[in-house]
């Protein structure tokens, strides 16, 4: 079956599309490509409508980085192209992303988000890409977080809002790196949703092996939340049940 590839040229100048073109072919596919300039001003639909209305053409497949993301004219064009794509060939026509590790997935047009996005260090991309185009369903099913998240900007830098979705959590715990020690400022239950609603509620906080962690005892569940105050953002954070704990990375 054959895909059409759709990649930036600038993306292409260390020969890594070449690589991608090449694995596809190993997995069955026929490839088609076309260089585009992904500009302000310019269509990419208009560079691509002839190969994509092609009836022996089974998917399309965009390889993009963050780098040619990063405008939003540029954000546009893709979001148009797709839209054009899906009135054109159908909404069951197969859209595929290509991305390469980490990806700020805001940049991602909601067209193409909510379809496959295969992430290139994965060591089984290729078959992904090749079960999507002949209709095999081997999505990796992610577990869904146990815990739920918001991260509020506030004057003083961010308050990051952590609950279970199910169970209780007590006692609880925020930790940073040592050296991020002054950056986490408080941290204490309150409700979920709402800052300021403070309880009375017993603390500690304690440094070990490198690590900075503040802990009190009141339970936080699906509706009283742990608020974790940052005077900025850290490289990561652990939070949740002592002993358990989760983390995030900025």
């Amino acid at each position: 079956m054959k895909i059409w590839l759709t990649y930036a040229w600038k993306d292409n100048e260390k020969n890594d599309v070449d690589h991608i073109i090449s694995k596809l072919g190993k997995a069955g596919l026929e490839v088609g490509y076309d260089k585009v300039q992904l500009l302000a001003g310019r269509r990419l639909w208009d560079q691509i409508d002839v190969a994509i209305k092609s009836p022996d053409v089974a998917a399309w497949a965009i390889y993009v980085t963050e780098n040619s993301l990063k405008s939003e004219p540029c954000q546009e064009e893709l979001a148009y192209a797709l839209d054009r794509t899906l009135r054109t060939k159908g909404s069951a026509f197969p859209l595929i992303g290509l991305f390469s590790g980490d990806f700020d997935s805001t940049l991602i047009p909601s067209a193409l988000a909510t379809r496959l996005c295969v992430n290139l260090q994965h060591n089984e991309w290729d078959k992904q890409v090749s079960d999507a185009v002949v209709g095999i369903n081997n999505a990796i099913e992610v577990e869904p977080q146990a815990f739920g998240y918001k991260l509020h900007e506030v004057p003083t830098g961010f308050v990051l809002e952590v609950w279970p979705r199910t169970g209780t959590w007590t006692p609880t715990i925020a930790v940073v790196s040592e050296r991020d020690e002054d950056i986490l400022t408080s941290h204490h239950p309150g409700p979920r949703g709402f800052l300021g609603g403070v309880v009375a509620y017993s603390r500690a906080e304690r440094k070990w092996d490198g690590y900075f962690g503040r802990m009190f005892t009141e339970p936080v569940n699906s509706s009283r939340s742990a608020h974790i105050y940052l005077s900025k953002l850290p490289k990561w954070i652990m939070f949740g049940q002592m002993g358990s704990p989760h983390r995030l990375e900025f």
